[in-house]
């Protein structure tokens, strides 16, 4: 089955951050259209910060959607996310993405309790890998410094070590 309908993924700026730090936002731009919400594009391009520039003329062009959420309410919502967090299910609640990819353990606990589909930074590397999109040494720089820098438990590294395309199926082809 090929790829041929891009998906809109909704991400945070923790795995934006993470993604840029490997090296992998040139594989993302041409796997997903990636979706921000304006909280997240501000927690981007906190001057002082990396990848300020690279992140404002993504945006600027157009190869990271920015949007601003609507009025949406979500049910039984605890409060104790980050903003920016909030934001990204905020935009999956209306429509505005196929999945979610964020790295805020918070965040992940929502989604997983609540029924959105959603990877983290470390499984989006993978799906690279699998789909032929990274090489092998490119995929083990950028895994090696995940599981260095990106907070994973060690459930989390080993569940996506074993995870394969049945368990990924749905955030690699897009069915419509």
């Amino acid at each position: 089955m090929s790829r041929n309908i891009m998906k809109r993924v909704i991400i945070d700026s923790s795995s934006l951050i993470l993604m840029y730090k490997c090296g992998v936002i040139p594989h993302l731009l041409s796997f997903c259209i990636p979706v921000i919400p304006e909280t997240v594009f501000s927690e981007l391009t906190v001057q002082g910060h990396d990848g300020v520039d690279f992140f404002q003329e993504l945006c600027a062009c157009g190869r990271i959607l920015v949007c601003r959420p609507g009025k949406v309410e979500m049910q039984n919502f605890t409060g104790t996310l980050h903003v920016g967090e909030k934001d990204v299910i905020l935009l999956y609640h209306e429509g505005r993405g196929d999945y979610i990819v964020i790295d805020d353990r918070k965040g992940g606990a929502y989604c997983r309790d609540k029924s959105i589909p959603y990877i983290n930074a470390i499984l989006a590397v993978k799906i690279f890998f699998m789909e032929h999109i990274i090489s092998e040494e490119e995929f083990k720089q950028a895994w090696n410094f995940l599981v260095k820098n990106g907070r994973y438990s060690e459930r989390i590294i080993s569940w996506a070590e074993n995870a394969g395309k049945e368990a990924l199926f749905d955030f690699i082809y897009h069915e419509k």
